[in-house]
């Protein structure tokens, strides 16, 4: 922002992006003029399900087998099959990814070293090791983000238990949130027009 002579920001984050998303609006929150969010957890809430919700802290341990030196070998087996499984055949049946566009995935997962570099996010975090960490409280230079901030949330999601939101306005009071039943991991691809009218709202208010 600073390059490009701006001194704030609207910031927009999905999952991994979420991660880094919230941990750089609790620590620079002079930057981020609003924050909007895909099924992203908040860091607070989300150690506590880890620790409270066994549901939770199953969706959750394929971080587990991501932090192990190998698994990038195990996932990219047999033309990438298990994370065809898990990230693109079930937007294939849903109908908002398409067979070509997969073939594009498969072919960046394969690029030398870049499934390795992808896990390494796993493999970095504050959860690692993951069982032992899943009882350890977040650090975060700030206990509440003050800023607007929109929460849109597919309550069909397998990798995120929907009590994540429980209590989230202790740590976002100025928070709205959308939640789009039957909607998995991903709401801005499965229902773009309607994500982009809950932004569009959102922006203009």
């Amino acid at each position: 922002m600073e390059a490009f002579d701006e001194k704030e920001c609207v910031l927009v984050a999905h999952d991994w992006g979420g991660a880094v998303a919230w941990a750089f609006a609790y620590t620079y929150p002079q930057y981020v003029k609003k924050l909007v969010m895909f099924d992203a957890p908040h860091p607070y809430t989300f150690i506590r399900e880890l620790a409270e919700n066994p549901a939770q802290r199953e969706a959750s341990s394929y971080m587990s087998f991501f932090q192990q030196p190998n698994s990038q070998d195990e996932l990219l087996a047999n033309n990438s099959e298990k994370l065809r499984k898990m990230l693109t055949e079930p937007g294939i049946k849903k109908g908002y990814l398409t067979k070509e566009e997969e073939a594009k995935y498969v072919e960046a997962w394969n690029q030398p070293n870049a499934m390795k570099s992808m896990l390494n996010y796993y493999r970095a975090s504050s959860l690692y090791p993951f069982e032992e960490r899943v009882h350890k409280p977040v650090a975060l230079p700030h206990k509440v983000f003050q800023s607007p901030t929109l929460i849109v949330w597919g309550n069909a999601d397998e990798a995120f238990e929907n009590s994540n939101l429980d209590g989230i306005e202790e740590y976002v009071p100025n928070v709205t949130i959308h939640r789009l039943d039957g909607v998995g991991h991903a709401p801005q691809h499965e229902q773009p027009e309607k994500v982009n009218g809950f932004m569009r709202d959102f922006l203009n208010k």
